[in-house]
Parts: C-alpha cells; sequence; structure tokens
C-alpha cells in the first residue's frame, strides 16, 4: 500500500461534442461536453503524470485539435502550476494509450521516464504502414507522436511493457485492455492510502468517456461501448467488467479522464484561465490546495 495526492487536471476541453462519439450507436441521441486532462500522482519519492496531453505548438496537432474542436488549450507549465509544479519536476509518465490528446507533449517533460505498452506502439507502427483505404483507424493519432516514441525508446528514455505489471512503483499496477479502443490500451491501478482511507483507484485512460459506458443508459446496468477503437466492442465490455471489479464497483474510484461531471464528482475548483482541478485524495500530511475562495 502506497500514500499518494492525485489531482485530475484539465487542460482544455470540447464544449459541445455528440453524444454517438463517446457512447456507441446513440445517435441523434443530443451532445455533451468533454473534458481533456492528465492526472498527477504525487508521493512515494515521485511526481507522476497519467498521459501529458498536446503540444500545440505542433502543426499536425493544431489541425487534429481544430478537426476537434478542442477549446482553452493551456499548457502544462500554467496546468501544472495550480498544484505547484513545473514540468521539470515530472519523473514519470504513465501513457494509458498513444492517441494525440494523451502523448502528444511528452518532450514538454524532459527529466520524465515513459511506460507504455509494447503492443501499443507496434500497433500503431503497424497501422501506419497499411494502405491509404485503411487510414481512418489513424484518425486520432499524430504519427509524430509514434516516432518521437521510438525516439525516446532509443534514448533509454521510454520502457515498453509486455502485458500486466505490478507495482512498477510502489501500490501503481498496469493492466493490459488489447484490441479494443487501440490495440494496447492500459488502465492504472493505484493502491493508496489517503484520508485516512485504503483504496483502490482505477484510471482507465479512453477506455471509458463517460461514466454512461459502465452504468448503461439512464443506469439500465447495459454496458454502451466508446464510439471510436480499433478493436471490437466485445472486447471494449470485457474491459468494463475488470474496470469495475478492480474498483470493487465504487463508481467514484474510477477516474475517467473526459468525463465532465468529474468537476462535481470531487472537490474541484476551477482556474483563472478557466479550466477545472480536481483534487482526488491527500496522502498522510498534506494540505489540501482548493482555494480557500472556492
Amino acid at each position: 500500500m502506497a500514500n499518494y495526492s492525485m489531482w485530475l487536471l484539465e487542460y482544455a476541453y470540447v464544449p459541445v461534442q455528440a453524444i454517438s462519439s463517446v457512447l456507441a450507436g446513440q445517435h441523434n441521441k443530443g451532445t455533451c461536453k468533454l473534458a481533456f486532462t492528465y492526472l498527477a500522482i504525487i508521493g512515494e519519492g515521485h511526481n507522476i503524470l497519467i498521459d501529458v496531453g498536446t503540444d500545440n505548438s505542433n502543426e499536425y496537432t493544431r489541425k487534429l485539435s481544430e478537426r476537434d474542436s478542442i477549446t482553452n488549450w493551456q499548457p502544462p507549465e500554467k496546468v501544472l502550476a495550480n498544484i505547484g509544479l513545473k514540468p521539470e519536476d515530472i519523473d514519470t509518465v504513465i501513457f494509458t494509450h498513444a492517441h494525440y490528446d494523451h502523448i502528444n507533449n511528452m518532450d514538454a517533460f524532459p527529466n520524465a521516464h515513459f511506460y507504455m505498452q509494447s503492443k501499443e506502439l507496434l500497433g500503431w507502427i503497424s497501422a501506419m504502414s497499411m494502405e491509404k483505404k485503411y487510414s481512418s483507424l489513424q484518425m486520432a493519432l499524430n504519427p509524430d507522436d509514434i516516432v518521437n516514441a521510438v525516439k525516446k525508446l532509443a534514448e533509454g528514455r521510454l520502457t515498453l511493457i509486455d502485458g500486466e505489471y505490478r507495482n512498477i512503483l510502489p501500490g501503481i499496477n498496469l493492466y493490459p485492455a488489447y484490441d479494443g479502443h487501440t490495440y494496447g490500451s492500459q488502465m492504472i491501478e493505484v493502491e493508496n492510502e489517503a484520508d485516512g482511507k485504503t483504496d483502490n483507484w482505477i484510471v482507465t485512460g479512453d477506455l471509458v468517456y463517460v461514466e454512461e459506458n459502465l452504468t448503461g443508459i439512464n443506469n439500465d446496468g447495459i454496458y454502451v461501448p466508446v464510439g471510436l477503437g480499433v478493436g471490437s466492442p466485445a472486447n471494449m465490455m470485457k474491459t468494463y467488467d475488470e474496470i469495475l471489479k478492480r474498483a470493487h464497483g465504487r463508481m467514484e474510484r474510477i477516474v475517467i479522464g473526459h468525463e465532465s461531471n468529474n468537476w462535481t464528482k470531487y472537490n474541484s475548483w476551477t482556474t483563472k484561465e478557466n479550466l477545472q482541478v480536481a483534487e482526488l485524495c491527500l496522502a498522510p500530511g498534506i494540505k489540501s490546495l482548493i482555494p480557500k475562495t472556492i
């Protein structure tokens, strides 16, 4: 068991998103707002990020962001400042998967070591070699990120994980979810003791976009796969079983990065850039960062 504090940090958002893109088959059922986030995990001698967001100085990324209506992007130096950190302070980054909004800004963290599932990197290299008629598989990919990941691998700054890996850092476990949302997505489990409680937190990446993927429409208990995936809906739904099992069925311990309800689900505040920060839990002796005016 480890002692970590955790904050979910919004770096941008999409104000209007079609429901069918996050809940497969729900066509013409309206829209929602999507948060774009990364998760900071601080403790046990480490400053850890789950995913890194985007780099808007990259021309290809800017085009993708404009296509996807990503709004109010802020760089990590501003986002991390809300919890008293700088990009240089981050020593570990764990990627849930390689879509551009999760991996694109790795160069902003010069002192970080990166972790990714081997199947994720190799899967995207294979996809990039396919004929143009298969290119829709890459619709959320910036090919520059795959090239950069290979470069980080050659530099010894990226470690590829092959399947389940327990205690990659104290209390942090990685579990793969192959051939669903992406080739080698992974969930992150944090076995944590904070706020006087022992809890398992599960960080889903884009295995889950919104709570209804897990709970069903109107809480009917019928899984709804996400609307974007290179693998099968069946694989996505099997992963939901694992997520709920590892979280002991507690939705408040499942961290869904794109879910805009996070800001009411957890103790949160609005930054001066009009983005959100959620304080998920605090390690023993760590004071809350929620502004006293909230």
